[in-house]
């Protein structure tokens, strides 16, 4: 039948050999048959920027879930070595505020976390050991840093633009899908503050901490009281002469989230004392996940059916967003204990619990009380040599500034990312983020998000989000590894839908409060960039892609291309079952490859 696979090589108008071989296309001349069986796969290069979490699941479900042979990845890392966040912050008291045991792939528990809420360290360690044992350093290039990448509508691909992070030099690479898995927040800096580096002693930020510093026996200060400083303070706390904690904003410290698991399962009916986030596992508990994997697997799902049900704190005036807002008011002065008047009155906030990122933390409140830390209220006017200038005038004198300030929230790519008509992502997105599901962006063909603005960054756990959006975005690879598809761009007036949901349901939740927070780009009144609905709700919306909702550019002339000679799969090799999946005893479903 006619339609012989030749090579039909692409060369960028960059100069850069885009080499793959594709029967040819046929869109110039009159159309042919294909000669290939159906829906064979086509040779697909994919791109992943960062090697943290969302790089890892990428490298290993599309070796689930694509035909071995028919692609190629790489993952490029800015940093030395792989793990993203959990490699970057090292800082004292570092820890994560999802319990450890839903803090891993979903499919790979691992039942012998040390403590309820993980360390930072024990963290990276998982995920260099999934690594290991998956083989995924393989799709690795570390200290490689993507700098832009460029879609020619022509070829169907990225030209990028790496920088070596080392030498500084740049080379240069393609691919015809490209992947952010970096992450919001990846890209920390420093505080908007006159003469922050006028200072002469040490500082440090939260996220790139300075080991050779020794905090023992000398003054310094913390600016900040989000997640990261109400971790940094009582660690610091025990070891300085005096501490002074400049508080910029009113925060929620919460109980944790999931502990009821601990009641249930591990402390045999005991309550849990809502003022202690953290909890030591015991050798007998350790034992007893690893001998019982489903005993182990009935503590991770009430962990995380208790955080699902918790979402409806974040809807306003509701029964239990009133009452949550008691209990921790009640619990935070408590921990507080009497007295104390100024603290309490600035650090409980007016807005519900959850307009800001809400943060679980034992020892921070009973820090700020101790006989050598200071909470300061009034304003920073400037940093000047010998330490910090407020706006009463008072020279506070330190040895030490830590800088608990947060990151550059990354709404856009870190990177330059331009489509086919020249225009970037910033161009592009002059009103705020413009992202599909948290995962594609109009115009932009062949380009995903792992968990973007509008995904589930407060809804509850994290991992579970990442996992299914990477398999989405493989599910589109396979369409178009499949389908004769060059290109695909969801659709702007699908976006438009989705975000006039978001909308209308964002009126009756607490995040549309007067707090400022990066949910809403770091402003008081925005957009709320977070799905409307728990993490469970986003997963069911994510699950199976709403292909309507997409453009396609066939890399062939007729669309139907793909359908090939007639052929399956299974007919080269008289395969028995695989020519009658149908026939079958029972009704169960059945495909065909």
């Amino acid at each position: 039948m006619g339609g012989s696979e030749m090579p039909n090589s692409l060369n960028g108008v960059d100069g850069f050999s885009h080499n793959y071989d594709y029967p040819l296309s046929h869109v110039n001349g009159p159309y042919t048959i294909l000669n290939q069986y159906h829906s064979k796969p086509t040779k697909l290069r994919v791109a992943c920027v960062g090697a943290g979490a969302s790089g890892l699941c990428l490298a290993y479900k599309m070796e689930k879930m694509l035909e071995p042979g028919s692609w190629e990845l790489t993952l490029y890392e800015k940093n030395p070595q792989f793990g993203g966040t959990w490699y970057e912050n090292t800082y004292p008291g570092i820890a994560c505020d999802i319990p450890s045991h839903d803090y891993n792939f979903t499919w790979d528990p691992k039942p012998d976390w040390t403590t309820f809420f993980a360390a930072g360290k024990e963290i990276q360690g998982y995920f260099e050991g999934f690594a290991e044992r998956h083989g995924s350093k393989k799709y690795m290039q570390l200290n490689s840093r993507i700098e832009e990448a460029n879609w020619n509508n022509e070829d169907g691909c990225y030209s990028i633009t790496i920088r070596d992070s080392k030498t500084g030099s740049m080379r240069k690479d393609w691919a015809h899908v490209l992947v952010n898995g970096s992450g919001i927040l990846n890209n920390w800096k420093w505080p908007d503050i006159e003469g922050i580096h006028d200072f002469k002693g040490p500082l440090l930020h939260s996220a790139c901490w300075d080991h050779s510093v020794d905090f023992n026996n000398i003054t310094a200060a913390v600016i900040g009281v989000g997640s990261t400083s109400i971790q940094i303070v009582p660690s610091l706390q025990k070891v300085v002469k005096e501490l002074e904690v400049y508080m910029r904003s009113p925060t929620w410290i919460s109980p944790p989230f999931g502990a009821g698991a601990l009641t249930d399962n591990l402390q045999k009916g005991e309550d849990v004392d809502p003022g202690q986030r953290q909890y030591t596992f015991t050798e007998a508990d350790i034992k007893k996940f690893k001998d019982d994997p489903e005993y182990h697997l009935e503590f991770r799902k009430k962990i995380e059916a208790e955080i699902n049900i918790l979402f409806g704190i974040y809807k306003q005036n509701s029964e239990l967003s009133n009452q949550i807002r008691d209990v921790i008011t009640k619990e935070m002065h408590r921990r507080m204990g009497p007295g104390h008047d100024e603290l309490k009155k600035f650090i409980v906030p007016k807005w519900s619990v959850g307009c800001r990122r809400i943060s679980p933390g034992d020892g921070f409140l009973e820090a700020l009380i101790k006989n050598n830390v200071t909470p300061v209220f009034n304003d920073i006017e400037r940093v000047v040599p010998e330490g910090i200038k407020t706006v009463d005038g008072k020279v506070h004198k330190l040895d030490a500034i830590v800088c608990a300030t947060g990151f550059e929230v990354a709404f856009q790519p870190a990177f330059t990312v331009r489509n086919g008509e020249g225009n970037s992502i910033k161009e592009d997105w002059t009103e705020g983020p413009n992202l599909y599901m948290g995962v594609s962006a109009p115009r932009f063909p062949n380009f995903y998000t792992i968990v973007g603005p509008g995904a589930t960054w407060s809804n509850g756990t994290l991992i579970p989000s990442i996992e299914t959006t990477v398999e989405y975005a493989i599910k589109c690879m396979k369409k178009m590894q499949t389908e004769g598809i060059k290109a695909m761009s969801v659709k702007q007036d699908a976006l438009d839908e989705i975000y006039a949901h978001f909308d209308e349901y964002h009126k009756t939740t607490v995040w549309q409060e007067d707090c400022r927070s990066w949910f809403k780009n770091e402003k008081y009144k925005n957009r709320i960039y977070l799905w409307p609905g728990a993490t469970i709700h986003f997963l069911k919306s994510i699950k199976t892609p709403r292909w309507e909702d997409y453009d396609y550019v066939y890399r062939y002339k007729n669309r139907f291309a793909f359908l090939g000679t007639g052929d399956v799969k299974a007919t080269a090799s008289k395969d028995i079952w695989g020519l009658s999946p149908y026939i079958r005893n029972y009704d169960h479903d059945w495909d065909i490859d």
